[in-house]
């Protein structure tokens, strides 16, 4: 419980930072008429590089040449990063700069591949492909121009990406806290060295009540609090959630431009942060999220027909109770038992096996296949809900741990027997013949199939 309890503050540490971060576009948009990009980053990276220095004083202590070296190099790509996401804000919206600065999720996998020679996977081309298609509803005009912010934006996604890429390597061997107030001291260096030669003289609107709250929540919050919530809560969740809650990022910032600065996204624009949304997501997690949601539906084993299943073997393990589907399982769907399965049923009793149909179907439809094959049988048995599996272990005087359920459907014949506790063999339909309702079901199952075998085949299952 303590464990659990944990992980959702974890997730709910994850994702109040990405609300944190979201709500910054729409701080930086409302603040760059007072005070210039780069005068910006220099207030938001000095306040956030002396408080957490202030805090975390005690690692600075021993610093080597080589480890400043390093936050100099993260400090560069960081600052370059946000001076061209800043001054790209300024000429197109913050929701639009929100989603667009996430693309770097999918550039990063290309980027290793340059410069570490770490091919990307399946995964990472098909986000690419998706993040491509998003960008462009997102950023197209009419006449098929970009908007100079959104081409900006997107230069931003790649200095992320070089940051990122970075931060990868020199992590494995240095204290992340210690390279995080580096680089955010030399984000500041960088930024009071070239504000006065970008933004000309010292901005006055800085002493304004409204722009000190704006300054000191990039800093404070946005800043030193988003990189601190993320390095501590990411510890106690998978990468996988940790990336799905931190993408959503660009969720809210929309949510908030759209609150607060009344801006408004076409249907187009719409689909298109959907499509950059879906990209993160499969480069990211390589939607592994949704094979863990699809666990509940893996069959334990699988085979390609009930007639090649080695009994003999399963006896010898010890199970002494066998559950059968009927229809796509033992024959093709509405067809009585031929002689292949009645021989099938006979050997089984010769090994020792109790049976027991256990079908969805109509009573005359089971009774009448029953009578050919033997052993027991329960109809209408409203799969997967648990209730006949146990029942037809009743019937045949065994358990949990010594009954087998073989049947062609995940939905109802695998899920029912995982839920009831019973070992379980997947095996493909005889016939594509089938009720409409189930062959709109077997579409929904490839997707499923899809990740089990993927995850199969890298002993992930």
């Amino acid at each position: 419980m303590r464990q659990n309890k944990i992980q959702i503050l974890a997730g709910a540490g994850m994702l109040g930072t990405a609300a944190i971060w979201g709500f910054a576009f729409v701080i930086v948009k409302n603040s760059l008429d007072l005070i210039p990009p780069t005068y910006m980053l220099a207030f938001r990276f000095t306040i956030a590089a002396l408080l957490l220095a202030l805090i975390c004083h005690k690692k600075l202590q021993n610093l080597s040449r080589n480890v400043v070296k390093e936050g100099a190099v993260l400090g560069f790509w960081l600052f370059f990063s946000y001076l061209v996401q800043t001054i790209g804000c300024q000429y197109t919206t913050a929701g639009k700069n929100a989603f667009l600065t996430t693309s770097y999720v999918v550039i990063v996998p290309f980027l290793c591949w340059l410069l570490a020679k770490r091919r990307p996977d399946a995964f990472c081309v098909m986000a690419a492909v998706l993040a491509v298609i998003g960008i462009g509803l997102l950023s197209l005009q009419g006449d098929l121009s970009v908007n100079k912010g959104d081409v900006l934006t997107l230069i931003c996604a790649v200095g992320f990406a070089l940051h990122m890429f970075y931060i990868d390597r020199y992590t494995e061997h240095d204290d992340p806290v210690v390279l995080t107030i580096l680089q955010l001291s030399f984000a500041a260096l960088f930024s009071w060295l070239l504000s006065p030669v970008l933004d000309g003289g010292f901005p006055s609107g800085i002493f304004r009540p409204d722009m000190i709250g704006a300054m000191l929540y990039l800093g404070i919050f946005s800043t030193m609090i988003g990189f601190l919530l993320q390095n501590v809560c990411q510890k106690y969740t998978s990468p996988e959630m940790a990336s799905l809650l931190l993408s959503t990022e660009s969720v809210f910032g929309v949510l908030f431009s759209t609150l607060l600065l009344g801006e408004r996204m076409t249907g187009r624009m719409q689909t298109g942060c959907a499509l950059l949304f879906l990209a993160v997501l499969l480069s990211e997690t390589k939607l592994s999220f949704l094979a863990r949601i699809f666990t509940a539906f893996y069959p334990d084993d699988s085979m390609d027909s009930v007639y090649e299943i080695d009994y003999k073997k399963l006896y010898q393990e010890g199970y002494r109770g066998l559950l059968f589907d009927i229809d796509n399982t033992l024959v093709p769907h509405g067809q009585p038992a031929d002689s292949q399965a009645v021989g099938l049923f006979q050997r089984l009793r010769g090994i020792g096996f109790q049976s027991c149909l256990l079908s969805n179907n109509k009573k005359e439809r089971v009774e009448s296949f029953h009578a050919s094959v033997g052993g027991y049988f329960i109809e209408d048995a409203h799969k997967p809900s648990v209730g006949n599996y146990r029942k037809a272990m009743e019937l045949m005087g065994t358990d949990q741990n010594n009954t087998l359920f073989i049947g062609d459907q995940l939905f109802t014949d695998i899920y029912g027997a995982k839920r009831a506790g019973i070992r379980n063999v997947l095996v493909k339909p005889i016939h594509p013949k089938e009720e409409i309702q189930i062959v709109l079901k077997r579409y929904l199952e490839k997707i499923v199939l899809h990740f089990y075998h993927f995850y199969e085949r890298r002993g992930k299952t």
